[in-house]
């Protein structure tokens, strides 16, 4: 007989590792199942690209701008009650990621690239995972876990929910060849999303499952999901996913996926089909995009069609860059000085492919992108197609995760079919739905979801399960005042007071050096030297100014706190 426990976690990815400690911080005695096996299980987690972000705005922007944030993003499709719930707690993972020992930089000058997992994936094409930043922090959360009391048991799939009387009670698993029944006061689903299972695919998201390409490890085949239907829970926006377009020669070339993605340039430029013709809206985003060809009829065909404008502008401007990357790491550019020739070349019709070009030039001049027979939005500035060579590149929607699943509410507890709670059952992360997708296939963020709603997970089923004798005070403290490591410049005091007191010190050494010269340079060139001076001085003052200036901005790349 094994013994019950307070919490069940299934799945130990952000979602359940973050659940995990923090329950186990509170005092419960946890038990997390996971299906992989080895320190480095594959999740989607782990090797994902590490940003925190709330929909590419930084999680530490006040909470009711970060709502009008999802609002937006959403079209205010996303539960009122699950987005308070987000934007009050995303800050708050960062900082209990930090005090777990998490490292943070910030690579990029833009808002939403502030937060992420240090250290980051490599300038490169292909995978880069191991060792990179998501990949330290679940397994720091791992070695928190059992210091905390709590325990991971790899090789372990969950089967099933032991339900009695309407109340979880525990799960059945699989554990090396035996079915095993696992009791526990309160369960929670965290075992990600949907994407990798070909039936539930199909009957939640619809078109081919073999059109979309796998970005992930293809782990999530959605069982706590059905587990939970099965338990009575309703489910919600399971018609999205979150992705990215790829170079089409993923099929056959590991080295061109997950990265680079193709999304900056296709949303600047054309998608059409083996016909020629658009098929969908590029100016609302790759990730809409993605979904949109998803659901083209099986067999269709897919190019991004641009110019050499468009290759070396959006075409260099995400992290990991499509121009060079892609062709260094052998994925097919098309290149012709004529449409007519890049259209034999990709294998549509000539006519078509120039006719679509034509209109979406007469358009774009016009200001008549929406009278288009696909309309085509300005979300994402379109450009022009006018600069030889003209070039095209075979693409093909990649999924990472699926946005929709179980219905729960802002305490991660799940619902059933009339909104009332599944006493016993919670949910966290991309099992659950209600935030992300909707009519705008809308990407809010997969890990600040994950580990936000594991914190909330945590922190409901140690309320549901009132005072625990062997909690310690440490173990209770407010959680939205988390102990503090030793971050960011306070670890660097020469540095921290070099930017503090740069300015000063730079007229300091000007003045300085403008004396020097000043006495020096007298007995030799009398009335000239005060001009001398002067100019040593100044480039002295400038030169320091310069100097602190880019330790500034190297720190502030480095130490976004």
């Amino acid at each position: 007989m094994i013994p019950a426990v307070d919490l069940i976690v299934v799945g130990g990815g952000l979602a359940g590792l973050s659940a995990g400690v923090r329950a186990s911080e509170l005092g419960l005695k946890v038990l997390v199942l996971e299906q992989g096996e080895g320190e480095a299980y594959p999740c989607n987690s782990r090797q994902s690209g590490g940003i925190v972000h709330i929909a590419f705005h930084d999680p530490y922007r006040p909470t009711h701008e970060l709502v009008e944030v999802i609002d937006r993003v959403t079209q205010k499709e996303a539960q009122p009650d699950l987005a308070m719930a987000l934007a009050r707690n995303g800050h708050r993972l960062i900082d209990w990621l930090q005090g777990k020992g998490a490292r943070f930089m910030r690579f990029n000058p833009q808002e939403g690239y502030r937060w992420c997992m240090a250290p980051p994936r490599a300038l490169k094409a292909g995978s880069d995972w191991e060792q990179r930043g998501p990949d330290m922090v679940l397994r720091q959360l791992v070695a928190h876990l059992g210091t905390a009391g709590g325990r991971i048991q790899h090789g372990t799939t969950v089967t099933g929910l032991v339900m009695e009387a309407g109340r979880c009670t525990g799960v059945t698993a699989e554990h090396q060849g035996q079915s095993l029944t696992y009791p526990a006061r309160l369960v929670l689903l965290a075992d990600g999303g949907f994407q990798a299972n070909k039936e539930l695919y199909q009957t939640h998201i619809g078109g081919s499952f073999e059109a979309v390409f796998q970005r992930g490890p293809s782990t999530g085949h959605g069982a706590g999901l059905v587990m939970a239907q099965q338990a009575g829970a309703a489910v919600i926006g399971t018609d999205r996913f979150y992705g990215h377009l790829l170079c089409a020669d993923a099929r056959h070339n590991d080295q061109v996926w997950p990265y680079p993605e193709l999304d900056a340039i296709a949303t600047a430029s054309l998608v059409v089909n083996q016909t020629g013709v658009r098929v969908a809206d590029e100016g609302r985003g790759g990730v809409y995009l993605a979904n949109m060809l998803a659901r083209q009829p099986e067999g269709s065909r897919f190019f991004a069609v641009f110019d050499a404008a468009i290759w070396e502008g959006p075409g260099t401007s995400a992290r990991i860059p499509a121009n060079p990357l892609l062709e260094k790491a052998g994925g097919t550019i098309h290149r012709a000085e004529t449409l007519e020739e890049l259209a034999l070349k990709i294998g549509v019709p000539p006519e078509a492919l120039v006719q679509s070009v034509a209109a979406y030039h007469t358009a774009l001049d016009q200001d008549g992108l929406a009278q288009l027979p696909v309309a085509r939005s300005t979300k994402i500035p379109p450009l022009p197609i006018r600069s030889g060579p003209f070039m095209a590149i075979a693409v093909l929607p990649g999924i990472t995760y699926t946005m929709g699943g179980i219905r729960i509410d802002e305490h991660a507890q799940v619902l059933d079919q009339q909104g009332v709670v599944i006493p016993g059952l919670l949910a966290a992360g991309a099992t659950t739905g209600g935030l992300e997708g909707g009519s705008q296939a809308a990407y809010l963020g997969g890990l600040i979801k994950a580990g936000s709603f594991g914190l909330i997970a945590a922190e409901r089923a140690a309320d549901l399960l009132g005072p625990i004798p062997q909690r310690v005070e440490a173990s209770v403290a407010a959680p939205s005042a988390p102990v503090q490591p030793l971050i960011g410049l306070a670890r660097f005091p020469i540095l921290k007071a070099t930017l503090k007191h740069g300015k000063a010190l730079a007229f300091g050494l000007g003045a300085v050096v403008a004396a020097l010269v000043l006495w020096l340079g007298w007995p030799a060139f009398g009335l000239f030297s005060p001009v001398l001076a002067a100019g040593a001085g100044a480039l002295t003052t400038v030169a320091v100014l310069s100097y602190v200036e880019l330790i500034r901005l190297i720190t502030e790349l480095l130490m976004p706190d």
